[in-house]
């Protein structure tokens, strides 16, 4: 299984080469240190380090945390121990499991039941296991599950609700890593602004929310999943934890102070920006939320700006007319 292995709004996989070529063109080869301060999937920062360049990741949603030390951390796998763990992990199918913290919440909604019985078990035996595992172990295979668990799931590929048909029994198992022998990446799991003003980095990328939709919306069962903290508190019918130190004030009308006063703590060479075209959508919570015109003008004040522009299909609630659209890059070559 491989880092990009999951489905995840707004993740860059199909853009990697149209990014790094954008980098690597204006001279900043592997000698130079990247940063991706709003990293998602983390599959940009990967991309990077497969390419010999020292990596920083970092994104406040901690599933999103896990999986990058999972492929990127530093520290002990054992490989035959893990896979003799996933192997039993994987036996675990043919207990007689009654119902759980998982189970309970997101059972008959996101997964059926007995999936649902199978994930919470296997995450409690994760955790009830965790001082016989590396740090990064205990990562790996948090991580297996958590993308194990979103290809089951009864939705059509997100978690901002669940389909109307009852879901079906599909079973879960957990898969080895695709591990390759990279450079260990800085983690940081903070906000980007305020990472923003100690970050040590010649190259800064970053998309960061270009509209109104919370990425922890889309997310929070896979949120709940890693953190395991096992909230009641859910919200409304869709089961979401209370979560408001997770969302994001790049999905409000405040979007444009943060991005301004982001851009101007960076302390870096280059500055890269992914962002779309989406101004004009239908639906109000597909409108960016910041602008071109501010985009450009707040980068203008660091240094040149240059704006590529690639065709791209994004993600559509079904309500916006995106014909057109295109995913936008926004290169600044910082003054010296």
């Amino acid at each position: 299984m491989k880092i990009n292995n999951r489905r995840y709004i707004g993740c860059k996989t199909k853009l990697l080469d149209f990014i790094y070529d954008s980098v690597v063109e204006l001279g900043y080869d592997s000698n130079n240190i990247f940063a991706d301060i709003f990293a998602g999937t983390g599959v940009v920062g990967y991309k990077f380090a497969t390419e010999g360049y020292k990596v920083i990741l970092n994104d406040t949603l901690y599933s999103n945390i896990v999986a990058y030390y999972a492929w990127l951390g530093s520290g002990e796998l054992r490989n035959e121990f893990l896979r003799d763990e996933i192997n039993k992990i994987n036996s675990f199918s043919s207990l007689p499991l009654t119902n759980n913290y998982f189970s309970n919440a997101y059972g008959d909604k996101y997964f059926s039941v007995e999936d649902a019985r199978l994930i919470g078990y296997i995450r409690d035996y994760i955790e009830d296991n965790k001082n016989n595992y590396t740090e990064r172990e205990y990562y790996y295979l948090i991580a297996s599950l958590l993308y194990c668990t979103d290809k089951i799931a009864n939705t059509v590929g997100h978690f901002e609700s669940f389909l109307s048909q009852v879901p079906k029994t599909k079973g879960i198992k957990l898969s080895m890593l695709e591990i390759d022998d990279l450079q260990p990446a800085d983690i940081y799991n903070k906000d980007a602004n305020e990472l923003s003003k100690h970050l040590k980095a010649d190259i800064v990328y970053f998309a960061p929310p270009y509209n109104a939709r919370q990425y922890v919306n889309f997310y929070h069962v896979l949120e709940n999943l890693a953190r395991w903290n096992k909230p009641n508190d859910f919200e409304g019918n869709s089961m979401k934890f209370k979560r408001n130190s997770l969302k994001s004030d790049y999905c409000r009308s405040k979007a444009p102070i943060l991005f301004e006063d982001l851009i101007n703590n960076l302390q870096c060479k280059l500055i890269v920006v992914s962002y779309n075209n989406t101004y004009k959508a239908g639906s109000i919570s597909s409108v960016n939320t910041i602008s071109n015109d501010q985009l450009i003008s707040t980068l203008r004040k660091k240094g040149k700006v240059t704006v590529k522009s690639i065709d791209y299909k994004c993600f559509n609630a079904g309500k916006s007319e995106l014909d057109g659209h295109k995913e936008l890059l926004y290169i600044c070559e910082v003054n010296k």
